[in-house]
This record gives structure tokens, C-alpha cells and sequence, in this order.
């Protein structure tokens, strides 16, 4: 009946989560979104789902609070109010793994990025902490500003079970220039694994609404 239909796209399409996806040109990509969100059920988490983004959320939380409490007038581009972001990657990452990716190249912004460093790519704590710490005089070499950084690791991904590499390009202040060493990485690593269909390596670019004019890339 029309009314169990309306509360299903009301449950949809006006509950907690707002999804824009109409303004896709590609009408497959329109129907796969849709198939997905307007599925029965779709949007429920099982108990043991939800345990584990209770927890992948509280990480990043508690991380940002940290960071503000300890280094209060530090700038850091903190991920305050979108901290969602990291079990989002996370669930991206985890997923792409059981389908068998080896390998993924991120580029991003910077707001957020030790965040992802912290709890996405599990760089250790102190190398980035130590970042708040100002070089000194003895020090070689002049670094770079923190939420510039970026980092490269290998681990083993618990939920799946299966080795990951990680990799965060390090970014300019120019952000958009990041993506074309993001795409080339990926390239470079589909080439020397064999990966002809493009299986086991990934790009992620994540940006803000503002970068995404292009800024001349």
C-alpha cells in the first residue's frame, strides 16, 4: 500500500542521514545508490556492527580531545564534528580488503589528517606527538608543518584478517595538486604487482566542498 511505501522513504530519505545522489550523471551509479539505501533493512546494523563502530568512533573522538586539551592553541585542523569520517574510511578499507585490495593510496585534506594517521593507518602515537614539539636547535633540517604529513605502513587489518598497505601521500597547501600523485602511485603499484584490472591497488581522495573547484589540477 501507498502508505507502507511513503514510511519507507521517509525512514530513507528523512531520518538521520541525508544522501545527495541525483545529481549524478551516470544512471547506473543512480540505481546502485538507491538499490542500497532504499533496500529493506539496509540501513541496520547488526549488534556486533555497531560495537565496533561504537569503538572506532569513540577513537576518534577521544583522540581530538586529547589533542585539544593537551595543545590547546596549536593549530591542527582537528576533525571536530565529522569525526564519523574515520569509521567511514575504516568500513571503506575493510570491505575493499575481503574483495581482495592489497593496497591503498589515500589523498585528503588537512583537516582530519592526524586523525586518519592516529586511527587509520595506525601510525605510532609518538611520531606524531612528538610533531607538537618544536624542532630543536640541534635539529637537521627544518620538517614541515604536522597536518602536512603524510605516512606509509603495512598491517595486518583485524577484521578481515589480511595484510593491508597503507599509504598517505603528503600534501601542499595547493590540496588538489595531491591528486595526480595519489592516481600515479596507484599506477605504479598496479604495474609492479601485475594488477592489469586494476584489483588489488585503490585510490581514496578525500576533499572538502571548497577544493573540489579544481584550483587549476
Amino acid at each position: 500500500p501507498l502508505r507502507e511505501i511513503i514510511k519507507r522513504l521517509e525512514n530513507v530519505y528523512c531520518n538521520h542521514i541525508g544522501v545527495e545522489y541525483m545529481h549524478i550523471n551516470n544512471l547506473d551509479q543512480i540505481n546502485w545508490i538507491r538499490e542500497r539505501l532504499e533496500t529493506p533493512g539496509a540501513l541496520e546494523l547488526e549488534t556486533v556492527e555497531k560495537r565496533l563502530l561504537l569503538a572506532r568512533i569513540s577513537r576518534s573522538i577521544g583522540f581530538e580531545s586529547f589533542l585539544a586539551k593537551k595543545w590547546t592553541a596549536e593549530k591542527r585542523f582537528g576533525l571536530e564534528g565529522v569525526e564519523m569520517l574515520i569509521p567511514c574510511m575504516k568500513q571503506v578499507i575493510d570491505r575493499s580488503t575481503e574483495l581482495g585490495v592489497e593496497c591503498v593510496v589515500m589523498g585528503m585534506p588537512h583537516r582530519g589528517r592526524l586523525n586518519v594517521l592516529a586511527n587509520v593507518c595506525r601510525k605510532p602515537l609518538e611520531q606524531i606527538l612528538t610533531q607538537f614539539s618544536g624542532l630543536e636547535a640541534a635539529d637537521e633540517g627544518s620538517g614541515d608543518v604536522k597536518y602536512h604529513l603524510g605516512t606509509y605502513i603495512e598491517r595486518l587489518n583485524r577484521a578481515t584478517n589480511k595484510n593491508i598497505r597503507l599509504s598517505v601521500v603528503a600534501n601542499p597547501s595547493h590540496l588538489e595538486a595531491a591528486n595526480p600523485i595519489v592516481e600515479g602511485k596507484v599506477r605504479a603499484e598496479q604495474f609492479y604487482r601485475g594488477d592489469t584490472e586494476g584489483k588489488k591497488c585503490m585510490s581514496m581522495l578525500l576533499h572538502g566542498d571548497a577544493a573540489f573547484a579544481g584550483q587549476g589540477v
